[in-house]
């Protein structure tokens, strides 16, 4: 039995490229790190020979050499929410741009899987990462710069410049906006479904939320009911209906502020199961403006958050510190914008 291709396939080396070219080993190398060093004529002929041999660099050796890789982390909160898929585009389109491979990987909102995957980013010499937190403890972080491996807290903007380098939106900000929204168009009994409080934008979220409250003279005590779920995606959004609904027709809530969208959509399909109507019976507001927010019936009214640069920003910053040996922290935050649609509507007396 005659082995597969796989199989017999040897890797080819420097030496066999130059081999080819009729070059010394030393000028293939110059070739693939220096190429301004090298006659145009020699650089064509090692350039041939590389596309001829089907040659791919272990970059591996200078990996070990410099000990830095030339891969960067990625560290988000629940890879399946589609919020992080425009912030990972941002922070790939960044690091393309610095010859930089990025590497995607998923706490699940779980501290355990968080220090596991930083501990592999370090084992493994990337050049960085940029990371959520999944709490306010950044012991991690602080491990992991001790490492030596610079770090960027993306969606954080609690954290210190003296600490590490941060982007963020202002959550508060766009907390006071959903607020305001719904406080305008009458409802007086709302209910901020959540994910877990250790969250810091959640905390952020909540509180703009009771302080639009209290500037329309609305007691936030008896105006804002909480219903948490464990984590934040659509799954506990369908399973908090119940907890929402509680209390019947008179006490059931007016109107839903829900800290992300993933949340509001799995919300409004079990409503939607119940015979609930939105706007109608319930108006809602999610966080975040996924493009999925555009694409059902009604349309979500949701907080934008600027996720492609978000995660643009984040990565430019690692790469200054990466660059730049006299690299100052700094704290970069955007400001959210309410985008309405169909969910929400004026309250029906």
């Amino acid at each position: 039995m005659s082995p597969s291709p796989r199989a017999s396939r040897r890797t080819v080396g420097i030496t066999e490229v130059a081999r080819h070219a009729g070059v010394s080993p030393g000028t293939v190398s110059n070739v693939l790190n220096r190429p301004e060093r090298v006659a145009e004529a020699t650089r064509r002929k090692v350039e041939a020979a590389i596309a001829e041999l089907d040659y791919v660099r272990n970059s591996s050796g200078s990996s070990l050499r410099s000990g830095r890789s030339g891969s960067v982390g990625l560290l988000v909160l629940d890879v399946t929410n589609p919020f992080f898929t425009e912030v990972a585009r941002g922070v790939e389109d960044e690091a393309a741009e610095s010859g930089l491979a990025v590497v995607l990987l998923n706490s699940a909102e779980q501290r355990e899987r968080q220090r596991r995957n930083l501990r592999l980013l370090a084992e493994q010499r990337a050049a960085g990462t940029v990371v959520m937190p999944v709490d306010d403890d950044l012991s991690d972080l602080v491990w992991l710069s001790r490492q030596g491996t610079p770090w960027v807290a993306l969606d954080r903007g609690d954290v210190s410049e003296e600490v590490g380098c941060s982007v963020s939106v202002d959550n508060h900000a766009g907390g006071l906006a959903a607020g305001r929204h719904l406080i305008g168009l009458g409802h007086e009994r709302i209910t901020f479904l959540t994910g877990p409080f250790t969250i810091e934008q959640v905390r952020q979220r909540h509180r703009g939320l009771l302080d639009a409250c209290a500037e329309a003279d609305l007691d936030p005590d008896e105006t804002v009911r909480v219903v948490q779920q464990p984590q934040l995606n659509a799954a506990q959004g369908e399973r908090a209906v119940d907890a929402v609904l509680a209390g019947g027709p008179r006490q059931r809530p007016q109107a839903v502020f829900c800290a992300n969208d993933q949340l509001a959509l799995g919300l409004m399909k079990g409503l939607g199961q119940r015979g609930v109507r939105v706007p109608e019976d319930i108006s809602i507001v999610g966080y975040d403006n996924v493009d999925f927010a555009d694409l059902v019936h009604p349309g979500l009214t949701s907080v934008a958050q600027p996720k492609y640069e978000l995660g643009r920003s984040a990565m430019r910053l690692l790469g200054s510190e990466l660059d730049d040996p006299g690299h100052r922290h700094e704290r970069v935050w955007f400001t959210p914008e309410l985008v309405v649609r169909g969910s929400t509507a004026a309250r029906r007396t």
